[in-house]
């Protein structure tokens, strides 16, 4: 007589549900437009909010963007002062008016060179301002903007993935910051001396304020960018798509490469294209060193990972 029963011996196996990362965090096309839209919107008040900040402050921020002008302007200067006193010295016939404002021995101040931008268009002033502001809040305000952009894409990373994002996020933006920095206090100043230096006898620079804000900009942001590429680099050997030894290889390839990459992003000078070239090159072996690193500190826990299963 047999039951209906299960069979002695016999066990009853159920497969383990395996729970879903996303079972929370899934929305129906709409959704996630609506979600995106209210993500963009959100970031772009952030960079209104610092555009109004910035404009409220704009003097002061004005000066600031200047500052790298008045720096080079005044090395030029120091230049005239010595060849003026140098012809001087060498023909006693000369007037010193020829060359300074007064004929005071203690007065330094060059005859006819100024130091000032100067507006050639009815609305540059205004322009220049307004830009200058924009500029500002989109360093300010950008990071707001990409972090409401990370978390509508968060909701479709696992964990692990939002972790390595996490760890790169905010050394992107001090990476970012460090190049706009360098190119602030050394790129432009320097660009600006060297590419105007000449004898006093022939012409003194003058700058319109559009155009030095232009170049000071590009400079500026093309540097920004440039010094994500140890992070670039370490990333990619951190995921498995290039490895150290490839990348330590291909440094003849870059150093010819970085060279065209700065003539592409800067003024058509030598001098201007080897100040952006050699820290691209100095960046190049950091980003090598530092996928040296992670791989280094990554085998340990893949080995881990495989002696489990």
């Amino acid at each position: 007589m047999s039951g209906g029963g299960e069979r002695p011996g016999g066990s009853t196996s159920e497969e383990p549900k395996v729970e879903d990362p996303f079972a929370k965090t899934r929305m129906s096309l709409g959704s996630h437009i609506g979600e995106l839209r209210t993500r963009v919107i959100r970031g772009t008040l952030g960079i209104l909010v610092a555009f109004v900040a910035c404009w409220l402050f704009q003097d002061t921020l004005i000066l600031i963007a200047k500052e790298p002008h008045y720096i080079a302007m005044g090395w030029l200067e120091e230049d005239y002062v010595t060849q003026a006193e140098e012809k001087l010295a060498d023909d006693p016939s000369l007037k010193r008016t020829a060359y300074f404002v007064t004929s005071d021995p203690g007065d330094k101040r060059i005859r006819d060179f100024g130091k000032e931008l100067i507006f050639i268009a009815p609305a540059e002033s205004f322009l220049f301002r307004l830009k200058v502001c924009l500029y500002l809040a989109l360093i300010i305000g950008a990071p707001v903007l990409l972090w409401q952009l990370w978390l509508f894409i968060a909701a479709g990373l696992y964990d692990r993935e939002q972790r390595g994002v996490l760890v790169y996020f905010p050394l992107s933006l001090f990476a970012f910051l460090v190049g706009v920095g360098f190119g602030y206090k050394v790129m432009v100043p320097y660009a600006i001396y060297f590419l105007n230096q000449g004898s006093i006898d022939f012409a003194f620079p003058t700058f319109s304020a559009a155009s030095y804000l232009k170049f000071f900009a590009s400079l500026c942001l093309a540097l920004g960018v440039v010094f994500q590429l140890p992070l670039v680099m370490s990333f990619l050997a951190r995921a498995g798509m290039v490895e150290a030894s490839t990348l330590a290889s291909f440094r003849g390839h870059f150093i010819v490469g970085a060279f065209i990459f700065a003539a592409v992003l800067t003024p058509p000078d030598p001098f201007t294209q080897a100040m952006m070239g050699v820290p691209l090159i100095v960046l190049y072996e950091v980003g090598v060193l530092a996928a040296r690193l992670v791989t280094k500190s990554a085998t340990p826990q893949v080995s881990s990972e495989n002696g489990e299963e």
